[in-house]
């Protein structure tokens, strides 16, 4: 089954039809490369098809894409996308529309030039398998209110830094979701430890100090200073849920 990301054209930002990685990488007519700006950060829209080993899985096509920007007609971005893009500059902050619903496992992984801040479209409700793994994403990371579960390594060897909030949509956190996310520093979560399926959801957190819990979290129970890989935490009620201090 192909999956799609697909941009404005008419808006002049990109448009990608990718193939979902299981299917190969034929079938796809040759992209039509449009430089929209010079300089520096030059920003391309790419018309056409392009199967999905042309970006990701290690390979650009032969172009450079300096910037990305994504169309709000995009409703989904496919697995592998993007993944692991070796010779062109992926950069800086990475914004993806609220128009987006779905994003696949690995579709940013390994992306080490997004070095900026992410934001996440606020109708996603899935996070699947390393979709940021190893992006280097930095800033605050915020979830969509409505997501309801986190995949394995989801997030993990990025740069984000200060609070970290669990929605209290999420029912599920995946192994590794947050780990090496080494300047996190508290957690504030009214989501169960139970449902933390990993055992090392927060391993080598090594700024968390902090984790608060919610009513719904059965005063904490399976929290502790260990609590999924991390050390010398302290655990402590939320006191003014849902309120950050």
């Amino acid at each position: 089954m192909s999956k799609f990301f697909k941009g404005d054209v008419t808006n002049g930002v990109v448009e990608f039809n990718l193939l979902d990685p299981a299917v190969g990488a034929g079938g796809g007519a040759s992209p039509t490369i449009v430089t929209k700006n010079t300089g520096p950060n030059v920003v391309e829209q790419i018309v056409g098809d392009i199967s999905s080993a042309a970006y990701g899985y290690g390979s650009n096509g032969g172009y450079t894409v300096k910037g990305l920007v994504i169309g709000t007609s995009c409703t989904s971005i496919g697995s592998g996308a993007f993944y692991s893009i070796a010779g062109s500059i992926l950069a800086g902050d990475l914004v993806i529309p609220d128009s987006v619903t779905s994003i696949g496992s690995f579709a940013f992984s390994q992306c080490f030039n997004l070095t900026g801040t992410l934001t996440l479209p606020s109708g996603l409700t899935t996070l699947e398998g390393s979709v940021f793994n190893g992006a280097n994403l930095t800033g605050t990371l915020t979830l969509p209110s409505g997501l309801t579960s986190i995949g394995s390594y989801a997030f993990n060897g990025n740069n984000f830094t200060g609070d970290l909030v669990i929605p209290n949509s999420v029912t599920t956190i995946g192994s590794r979701a947050f780990g090496f996310c080494s300047g996190l520093t508290a957690l504030y979560t009214n989501t169960p430890a139970a449902s933390w399926v990993g055992t090392d959801a927060l391993l080598n957190t090594t700024a968390l100090v902090n984790i608060y819990y919610g009513p719904n979290t059965n005063d904490g129970a399976g929290y502790s200073a260990t609590f999924q890989g991390g050390s010398g935490m302290t655990v402590s009620a939320w006191t003014n849920y849902p309120n950050i201090p």
